[in-house]
C-alpha cells in the first residue's frame, strides 16, 4: 500500500494528487467554465452571425435592458413557470400515490413496479415522437378513442388552449415513475411502528398519513422538488419535438426561445443574455429549495 501513499516535497504540496487532477480540471475548464465566461462576454455585445465576416460590437447594457421590453420574453418566462409548476404539482401528487401503492402489501407491487420503469428508459425524443403520434387529430388513438366513446375529437397540439396542457401531459407521464421511486424510498425509511402506534390512538389511515407520514416525508419531498425543478427549468427536447414553441408561442419556453433566437436568428448576443437571466432565475430558486433542505436537516438534527 506505501505505493499509493501521497508523497510530499519539501513545501508540503501534493503533486502526485495535483497531477491527477489536472486532466479533471482541463476537462472541466474546457467545457464548462470556458463556455460559461464566453456567452458571458457574448451577452454584453451586439452580433448577427448570419452576416459573413461579422464581429461582435459591444453595446452593454442593451441587450438585458432590451429584454424588459421583449413581450416574447416575458411570455416564455411566464410559460415556464407555468409548466413546471403545473408539473411538479401533479407529479407530486401522482407520485404520492403510486409510492403509497408500491409500499403497500399488494400482489400486484412487481408488476407495478416494472412498469413505472419503461417511461424512464425512454429519451425524451422518443417520447415527443410517440406522443405526438398519439395526439395526432386524424389517425391518433386518442381522439380515435374519444369518436369510439361519442366524444368529439380535439387539436391538442394545434390549438393555443390545449397545446401547453398536452405538453404537461406527457412531461408528467414520463417523469412520474422517478418522482414516485423516491418518495418510496423515503416511506420505507418510516418505522412502521409509527403509523401503527397512531392507528392505535384511534388516528384513521388519513389522519395518521397527514399527520405522521408527511411530515417525516417533508425532507425527502423537499428534495424532489429540487431534482424536479432544476430538471423541468431545462426542459427543451420535449417541447422542441411535440410543438416547437407553437402554436402561437404558447409553450414557447425559455430553453426554446433562447435556442431559436441564438441559433436560428444567430443574434448570439440576444441568446447570450437571455441565458444569463435564465441561469439566474434558476438559481435563485434552486438556492431557495436547497435552503430549505439544509434547514429541515438541521432541524432534524
Amino acid at each position: 500500500m506505501r505505493y499509493f501513499r501521497l508523497r510530499y516535497d519539501s513545501s508540503g504540496e501534493r503533486r502526485p494528487a495535483a497531477f491527477f487532477l489536472l486532466p479533471a480540471l482541463v476537462i472541466v475548464v474546457l467545457t464548462t467554465l470556458y463556455p460559461l465566461a464566453y456567452s458571458l462576454f457574448l451577452s454584453g455585445h451586439s452580433w448577427n452571425m448570419a452576416i459573413p465576416l461579422s464581429q461582435p460590437v459591444p453595446n452593454f447594457p442593451d441587450n438585458y435592458t432590451n429584454l424588459l421590453s421583449d413581450k416574447q420574453f416575458l411570455s416564455s418566462i411566464r410559460t415556464t413557470f407555468v409548466f413546471v409548476v403545473a408539473s411538479i404539482t401533479i407529479e407530486l401528487i401522482i407520485g404520492m400515490a403510486l409510492a403509497l401503492l408500491i409500499t403497500s402489501s399488494l400482489r400486484a407491487i412487481g408488476l407495478v413496479r416494472t412498469m413505472l420503469l419503461i417511461p424512464v428508459m425512454i429519451a425524451p425524443v422518443v417520447v415527443g415522437v410517440l406522443w405526438r403520434t398519439m395526439y395526432h387529430s386524424d389517425y391518433g388513438p386518442i381522439n380515435h378513442l374519444l369518436t369510439t366513446l361519442g366524444l368529439p375529437g380535439r387539436e391538442w397540439l394545434g390549438d393555443p388552449a390545449n397545446a401547453l396542457l398536452s405538453v404537461i401531459i406527457v412531461e408528467v407521464w414520463q417523469q412520474t415513475p422517478v418522482v414516485t421511486l423516491i418518495l418510496a424510498a423515503g416511506l420505507a425509511s418510516i418505522p412502521v411502528e409509527l403509523g401503527e402506534a397512531a392507528r392505535v390512538d384511534g388516528a384513521s389511515k388519513a389522519r395518521a398519513f397527514w399527520s405522521v407520514t408527511l411530515p417525516l416525508l417533508r425532507r425527502v419531498i423537499l428534495v424532489v422538488l429540487v431534482l424536479r425543478i432544476m430538471d423541468l427549468f431545462k426542459t427543451f427536447d420535449l417541447v422542441f419535438v411535440l410543438t416547437q414553441g407553437g402554436p402561437g408561442g404558447v409553450t414557447d419556453v425559455m430553453s426554446n426561445l433562447i435556442y431559436r433566437t441564438g441559433l436560428r436568428a444567430f443574434q448570439i448576443g440576444t441568446a447570450s443574455a437571455m441565458s444569463w437571466v435564465f441561469l439566474g432565475i434558476v438559481v435563485l430558486v434552486s438556492l431557495f429549495f436547497v435552503r430549505q433542505v439544509m434547514r429541515q436537516g438541521n432541524s432534524s438534527s
